[in-house]
């Protein structure tokens, strides 16, 4: 069974001894090699498709450890629902859009704050999803990167703040929900990769709004800023 660094990358962001519930599970990657690897002692499975339970089963079966599981660990549901508050130490969400992620944590905002940890990995808009956890009364604990084709895909995790409710520090659309700091510690080759793009991709925003004949200063401006920022932000990630 061949999988994606992003998989095993995933997996490795859970604390050792922690029980967790994969969230929208699919094929039950991330659980097998938790159970597999002894890191965690139980792993809920669950996701609103039948189908993508079944897949899960079958990938336990496969692995030889259908025995380390029960039929109540594989659940058919939505989002948090099939969980009781509490119940498992870890929450783990993955593949999935950042608002959709939002949405999944804020439907039942006391439940989502009633385990210990969360394991993120956003497929976009992960600038958002961060905007929401810091508001929200989440501390992002840790980043990391993993290589999947030709994306860099995050893994962010968070723990319960000591406040439920925090202002930001700026609005949700800055550039620095999309690209912290703390992503130059996460993988700094893949970081950069990954800032470069951006880099790349405001240059040709800024010469094409020059080229249109009409007044964005406004708007070329405050792309000067984001470019400076990520300047700065690549340049630390290099050690250039």
């Amino acid at each position: 069974m061949r999988l994606s660094k992003r998989i095993y990358k995933i997996a490795e962001s859970v604390q050792t001894g922690d029980s967790v519930a994969d969230i929208g599970t699919d094929h039950g990657y991330v659980p097998m090699l938790l159970i597999r690897d002894g890191r965690s002692p139980r792993a809920v499975m669950s996701d609103i498709s039948e189908g993508s339970l079944a897949k899960a089963k079958e990938t336990f079966e496969l692995a030889h450890l259908s025995d380390k599981v029960s039929p109540s660990d594989f659940r058919i549901g939505d989002g948090l629902e099939t969980l009781e508050n509490g119940e498992v130490d870890e929450i783990i969400i993955g593949g999935l859009g950042g608002h959709t992620i939002v949405q999944i944590l804020d439907a039942d905002i006391d439940k989502s704050r009633s385990f210990r940890r969360l394991v993120l990995q956003p497929r976009k808009h992960s600038g958002t999803l961060r905007h929401y956890l810091y508001t929200h009364g989440w501390d992002i604990e840790s980043e990391s990167l993993a290589q999947e084709g030709k994306f860099a895909c995050e893994i962010i995790t968070a723990v319960p703040a000591d406040a439920d409710i925090r202002e930001a520090p700026y609005p949700e659309d800055d550039i620095r929900w999309k690209y912290p700091e703390i992503l130059a510690k996460a993988d700094p080759s893949l970081a950069s990769k990954r800032i470069e793009w951006k880099i790349s991709s405001i240059k040709e925003e800024i010469e094409n709004l020059r080229k249109s004949g009409k007044d964005h200063d406004a708007l070329i401006s405050r792309l000067k800023e984001d470019l400076e920022y990520l300047l700065l932000l690549n340049s630390k990630c290099t050690g250039i």
